[in-house]
């Protein structure tokens, strides 16, 4: 009996231990926020844009002129001729000017595969956050749980000991009271794990420095908006969407600047040229005419890059309108469900219980009716805090497939 109780207690230690060991409360505005603008995939945006960015510029940027001192004639009788020329390479065909518009469609796709990261880091963290909170509760409940069986066990184990009950009906007892102990233990290892992915994600070295606030509301308004508007909302305004289209234009302007590898571009040079003694000027003109090399290869593959880019758009837009519908219909089917976590639930069930076990020793419940009754209020608990959280957790991926903030509602 002594081991039975140390399970069931120990179970609430652990619980209270990595309760006392945090630190302030952590909203679920703070961790979203913390996730998009600290953790690693704040950086990480910040990288996906630069190299989007970055390779654009390399692609766009006018290329250098050139600076030329010569001397000729050098070790021979006749006199120096002396050279500085300068040489511009003139971009005439219009190439750098469409590489220029790829650019600037580079800069709105970067933008919006950062705002992406960020955002996807944000709901991760939300989600990850409500997590958290039902696998704390549910630790709480089951570590209460095991200890309200513990003392149950003790109580049979008196009654045997006295000849009151059968030797059998206490080691059933005794059993359950193992299992719940068991169970305890779990939640709170289940709990651990999703606190320590919330630390992963917030850039948090020490998951036990976590400690949640309470929800900000465990209810939630009704949608006021239609399918159809959410729909429209998403390809309007989704990062991923935008950054699709920016892509698509990128990949059309660069197809643009490529075919205009067909034309002869030119260069002009100017300069000082010093003989017998002469100052004279030297002025020329240099073509590159495509006879040999008339960047077809080039071509074939900006188009191909252009009709990868107009295929991605469409399929993420077609992905997209299935992703809004089939979250649309799952919030809507989850307000109509019953079960809530609230705190009149929380403390009917608790009554229940306690009017079971008060039953079960005043000699008014057998024993399976009180071990069926704990266990159906055990269910009923977890059940609603599972609820309360797919709930939340639902409209969290409502918000992500309509292109919303994290904390907007819908």
């Amino acid at each position: 009996m002594p081991r039975l109780r140390f399970g069931a207690f120990g179970a609430l230690m652990l619980v209270g231990r990595a309760l006392a060991a945090q630190d302030a409360p952590l909203t679920l505005e703070q961790a979203v926020t913390r996730a998009m603008q600290v953790g690693p995939a704040a950086q990480a945006s910040s990288a996906a844009r630069q190299i989007i960015v970055g390779r654009a510029r390399t692609d766009a940027q006018w290329a250098n002129p050139t600076f030329e001192l010569r001397r000729e004639n050098e070790g021979s009788p006749l006199p120096y001729d002396d050279f500085a020329t300068f040489t511009l390479p003139v971009s005439l065909t219009g190439r750098r000017l469409a590489l220029r518009g790829a650019l600037g469609a580079a800069r709105e796709r970067g933008v919006a595969d950062s705002l992406f990261v960020q955002r996807e880091a944000g709901f991760d963290a939300a989600r990850e956050w409500w997590m958290v909170w039902a696998a704390t509760s549910t630790a709480q409940f089951a570590a209460e749980q095991a200890a309200r069986f513990a003392e149950l066990s003790r109580f049979d184990s008196l009654r045997a000991a006295e000849g009151a009950i059968a030797e059998a009906s206490a080691m059933r007892t005794r059993l359950e009271a193992e299992r719940a102990g068991y169970h305890a233990v779990q939640a709170v290892a289940a709990a651990g794990r999703a606190r320590a992915a919330l630390a992963a994600r917030l850039g948090v070295a020490d998951p036990q420095a976590l400690q949640l606030a309470p929800p900000p509301s465990l209810n939630v308004a009704p949608l006021a908006l239609t399918a159809d508007d959410a729909i429209a909302q998403a390809l309007a305004q989704r990062p991923d969407v935008l950054a699709a289209q920016a892509a698509m234009r990128e990949a059309d302007r660069r197809r643009a600047a490529e075919s205009r590898g067909t034309f002869a571009d030119v260069g002009l040079t100017a300069g000082y040229k010093g003989t017998g003694g002469y100052s004279t000027s030297v002025i020329g003109l240099f073509v590159t005419p495509p006879i040999l090399n008339a960047n077809g290869g080039n071509r074939e593959r900006s188009t191909g890059e252009w009709l990868l880019a107009d295929a991605e758009r469409r399929a993420l837009e077609i992905r997209v309108r299935g992703e809004v519908r089939a979250a649309y219909d799952a919030v809507m089917a989850m307000d109509g469900l019953a079960v809530r976590a609230d705190a009149s639930s929380a403390s009917r069930a608790d009554e229940l219980a306690a009017a079971a076990e008060a039953a079960y020793r005043e000699g008014h419940a057998t024993l399976t009716e009180t071990l069926e009754t704990l266990r159906a209020v055990a269910d009923v608990r977890a059940a609603a805090l599972q609820a309360t959280a797919d709930r939340h957790l639902i409209r969290l991926e409502l918000r992500r497939a309509m292109g919303a903030s994290v904390l907007e509602m819908p």
